[in-house]
């Protein structure tokens, strides 16, 4: 071929190759110009007139406007059910508490739950509370303290009611408590209990209404101060074969019943005598004695949360006032009471001496006694009041 016939030939190449760039450079514009037109047809955030499925929320929260929320919270109802009461908070009250943050969401004021929530538990708490209680015999009393009854835990209770608020669902809820009660009202105990009096060192324990049982017991030693404290508790768990340490104590029990901190109920084999007395000089550290097979009967009575009352509780003036002269003398010799003349006399009679030489003795000993004790302001001891003191309990 002749050097003309090559250069049209490679014109021709050039041009159709401009052509093909024509054509496809054309194409990619088009389709650029395409996905252009359509990005402006998209909003900048999808928005749902109802809550979207799982799939395209990615969770399971319900996205709904605000407007549409809180006109669901204007019409509910929240009750809460106290025994044969309740309160209904209304969604009228409730809109009063709304408030829209920063961020354009529906929120509620604080505040005002946390002033309703307090309100119902001054109203219905009976935690702390004096209680009316009726014993065995049919006496009416009044019990103080312990740590019985229905407390509120308000914070937890609050934070429960704006949770459901903010659902926009109307509900029946219970209140978050620290602790609760058998019934509600004044008589929270109910009819199922363990009654214990302590002067009478007896409980009884009664079952819907009815005394299912009842023992002597040892409790807290009152001359040591060691008395088991008056007030209405209730059950805090039971527990097999437990060991019971305490400071300079440890003890093995069979059944063990607490329902004021460490002090309970439980058996004690070390024991052959229950009742009477015996506390006074010989008594627990708190808790309350209880014969085995007696002990073994009310476990399996009892349930976690019963009420415990206790009551009856007597001063220690009162104690030794009840006293036999020979429990007085033991008393005395253990020094949890003052040695009179009378006791002093006893004793030397117990010796075996006569009865004149026993009045002399004793007069002797406690003259010596109230001679030295008269002293005893010259020497800074004493406050000169002619009293013998106490052993330090």
């Amino acid at each position: 071929m002749n050097k003309k016939g090559i250069l049209i030939i490679t014109i021709l190449a050039l041009i159709m190759t401009f052509a093909a760039c024509l054509t496809g450079c054309g194409k990619e514009k088009a389709s650029t110009v395409e996905k252009e037109d359509v990005a402006d047809t998209e909003p900048d955030a999808m928005t749902f007139d109802t809550a979207p499925d799982d799939t395209q929320a990615g969770n399971n929260s319900m996205s709904v406007p605000e407007p549409a929320l809180e006109d669901r919270i204007a019409s509910m109802n929240i009750t809460y059910v106290f025994g044969d009461q309740s309160e209904t908070l209304d969604g009228s009250t409730i809109s009063g508490w709304l408030y829209t943050k920063e961020d354009g969401t529906l929120s509620v004021n604080e505040a005002p739950a946390k002033e309703y929530v307090a309100g119902l538990a001054s109203k219905y708490d009976t935690f702390g509370r004096n209680r009316s209680f009726t014993t065995h015999d049919g006496q009416e009393i009044t019990v103080a303290g312990g740590d019985y009854g229905y407390w509120m835990d308000r914070v937890s209770t609050r934070e429960q009611l704006i949770d459901q608020i903010l659902t926009g669902e109307s509900a029946t809820l219970e209140p978050v408590y620290y602790g609760t009660g058998k019934s509600f009202g004044e008589d929270d105990i109910g009819n199922t209990y363990v009654e214990i009096n302590i002067g009478q060192q007896h409980l009884w324990v009664y079952r819907n209404g009815e005394q299912i049982n009842d023992t002597d017991f040892v409790s807290g030693g009152l001359f040591k101060g060691n008395g088991t404290p008056e007030g209405t508790y209730a059950i805090t768990y039971k527990e097999r074969d437990a060991t019971l340490v305490g400071e300079g104590y440890q003890s093995s029990v069979k059944y063990w019943m607490p329902f004021n901190g460490n002090i309970g109920l439980h058996d004690a084999s070390w024991r052959d005598a229950f009742g009477g007395h015996i506390y006074y000089m010989n008594g627990s550290h708190g808790c309350v004695n209880l014969p085995t097979t007696k002990a073994a009967e009310i476990y399996d009575q009892v349930e976690k949360g019963e009420p415990v009352v206790v009551y009856g509780s007597i001063t220690k003036d009162e104690a030794i006032s009840t006293l036999t002269l020979e429990e007085m003398a033991t008393a005395a010799q253990k020094g949890y009471i003052p040695m009179t003349t009378d006791i002093a006399e006893f004793l030397f009679k117990q010796q075996g001496f006569d009865d004149a030489t026993a009045a002399a003795l004793a007069a002797a000993q406690t003259g010596a006694a109230t001679e030295t004790q008269e002293q005893a302001p010259e020497e800074g001891g004493s406050d000169g009041s002619g009293e013998q003191p106490h052993e330090q309990e």
